[in-house]
């Protein structure tokens, strides 16, 4: 499997910080202990059953959150100073949708066709509202890939946005516990509480590592 070991070295780094912060170090050192000697799929499925074993929900799910990749902040400023001036929850989704569009047709060179299926889809950063709870489905990594190809395994790899294990899909291997998904849904919670500037809650609901044709995460204000 290739992944950018400086990715790695950074990811482990959260997840390490993430466990000290719950009194759990000792996990990190035990876990990493003889890391060189397996691949890293084997070794994550692992660290999952480790965490399940010692750690409760809550817990696993804030140390998952806490390895996420997390988006820059300078977009979602006035998102922030919105929300801080009128409370207004839907207003401000709605910013962040708009925001979201902007980025994402740049990003992935989208067309008019493809921005308007994200929109009718509801897939995307700002996901949808439904009273105080939003429901954010995925967006493919590659999208164009995805949508070009009718391999099953294929779509499931241009899908997953975590460069550690999508690998995985190419090759029909055993799926990691769906906590390990957590790390991705930390992506969302990063955005929601920094806008709110208050905790959030989120939960997964849909996973390609439970059978799931996508990824959706509910996030709870």
């Amino acid at each position: 499997m290739t992944f950018d070991k400086n990715f790695e070295e950074q990811w482990l780094d959260k997840l390490k910080n993430n466990l000290k912060k719950i009194g759990k170090a000792e996990l990190f050192n035990e876990l990493t202990k003889n890391k060189e000697e397996q691949s890293l799929l084997k070794w994550t499925d692992n660290l999952m059953k480790t965490l399940k074993v010692n750690l409760t929900q809550n817990e696993i799910n804030e140390v998952m959150t806490g390895c996420a990749c997390i988006t820059p902040k300078d977009h979602l400023v006035n998102v922030r100073h919105e929300y801080a001036k009128t409370q207004d929850l839907k207003k401000v989704h709605t910013m962040l949708q708009k925001t979201f569009e902007k980025l994402i047709r740049q990003y992935k060179n989208l067309d008019d066709e493809q921005m308007k299926f994200l929109r009718e889809s509801v897939w995307g950063m700002a996901g949808k509202l439904k009273g105080n709870t939003i429901y954010a489905t995925k967006i493919p990594k590659e999208f164009h890939k995805y949508f070009q190809t009718t391999d099953v395994q294929k779509k499931k790899y241009y899908y997953c946005h975590c460069p550690r294990i999508r690998e995985l899909f190419l090759h029909n291997e055993k799926p990691v516990d769906v906590n390990y998904c957590y790390c991705g849904a930390g992506f969302y919670k990063d955005i929601w509480e920094y806008i709110l500037q208050r905790e959030v809650k989120v939960k997964i609901i849909e996973s390609l590592m439970m059978g799931d044709e996508l990824c959706k995460i509910e996030i709870n204000i």
